[in-house]
């Protein structure tokens, strides 16, 4: 993330969209155990690994497909690391101090952590729990497990793009009323209703093509606070762990959302998945109001707005008072 703001000015959302592309690559286990219909993952990675998988546990087993990943990502890992370079000369890093902590008095900060932190309560609830709903519909799981590759594909079309929004714009507001708003909206209105493979397929690539863009977001959320780039990585780690926090959340969130003893229906959200469908919904809806934050100045703070008000007032009227007293002295 330093690098990325060193690198790119103009077009950081849209380097980190890609960047966010290759990110959470899918767990074997979840490969493994298919047949439960459940699979979280993300991004290009979550669309092109698991029939990797799939073919290296059916050649070669369980235990030489570990190995031979675990092999694999620490050398591919490593070559990367070792092929990155700062554009900057590197410099001491400065002593932390008070004045460092300042953006907690901001509500902008709030604001944003706020809609983060809900936002992560829903993001992924599809991408769990959308193969187990195939199931639940009559599909087979080989057609759910397809479902979550299409969503994470989409993901990773809409991450670059939604990055390249922002930077368009010169502005993260389009981009995160999209994944919010957007995606909860589709979740309402399409998963809600759908039932069969291709209404499953359209509201999984309309939403991993929406939701996903939220997370290249943050380093625009981190430069909008604060100017400083050490602060702002700072706030941009915030960010991140709250989110994190909340993805966690959301698993055990949905689990009490979901009857497990229900039964399946064809009406609204099979009836079974009814609370899940539109908790996704309306948390996200809810995100998007975060969006209230383009009212909010950055460099306003809790209980000072005022008084800079007044300051300014003050000052108004000084500059009436010496305009008039050098009127009287000129005539």
């Amino acid at each position: 993330m330093s690098y990325i703001v060193e690198w790119f000015d103009k077009r950081m959302s849209l380097a980190y969209g890609f960047m966010s592309v290759s990110q959470q690559p899918p767990n074997i286990s979840h490969t493994i155990n298919m047949e439960s219909g459940r699979c979280g993952t993300g991004g290009l990675s979550g669309a092109v690994l698991p029939p990797l998988y799939t073919f290296c546990l059916d050649r070669h087993g369980y235990k030489a497909t570990l190995i031979g990943w675990s092999i694999a990502s620490f050398v591919l890992t490593a070559s990367g690391l070792l092929s990155i370079t700062p554009r900057l000369p590197p410099t001491q890093a400065p002593k932390p101090k008070f004045s460092d902590f300042e953006f907690l008095q901001k509500p902008l900060f709030w604001i944003l952590l706020t809609a983060t932190a809900i936002q992560g309560l829903a993001n992924y609830m599809p991408s769990l729990y959308l193969p187990s709903y195939a199931i639940d519909m009559g599909l087979s799981s080989a057609k759910g497990s397809l479902l979550a590759s299409l969503l994470n594909l989409a993901q990773a079309i809409g991450q670059p793009l939604q990055g390249l929004l922002a930077d368009y714009h010169n502005s993260f507001y389009p981009p995160m009323i999209l994944s919010t708003l957007g995606s909860g909206v589709e979740a309402l209105l399409i998963w809600g209703f759908s039932h069969t493979l291709w209404s499953l397929s359209l509201f999984a690539f309309l939403y991993g093509a929406t939701a996903g863009g939220y997370a290249v977001l943050r380093p625009r959320f981190a430069a909008a606070i604060v100017a400083n780039k050490e602060q702002s990585l700072l706030i941009y780690g915030i960010l991140t762990a709250v989110r994190g926090a909340a993805v966690v959340a959301s698993g055990f969130v949905a689990s009490a959302q979901l009857d497990e003893g229900a039964k399946v229906t064809k009406g609204y959200g099979a009836h079974k998945w009814l609370r899940v469908v539109v908790y996704t919904g309306v948390t996200m809806v809810v995100a998007s109001l975060g969006a209230v934050a383009v009212f909010v100045r950055p460099s306003w703070k809790f209980g000072r707005r005022e008084e800079n008000t007044m300051v300014g007032e003050d000052m108004s009227q000084h500059v009436i008072h010496i305009t008039k007293k050098h009127s009287i002295l000129c005539s």
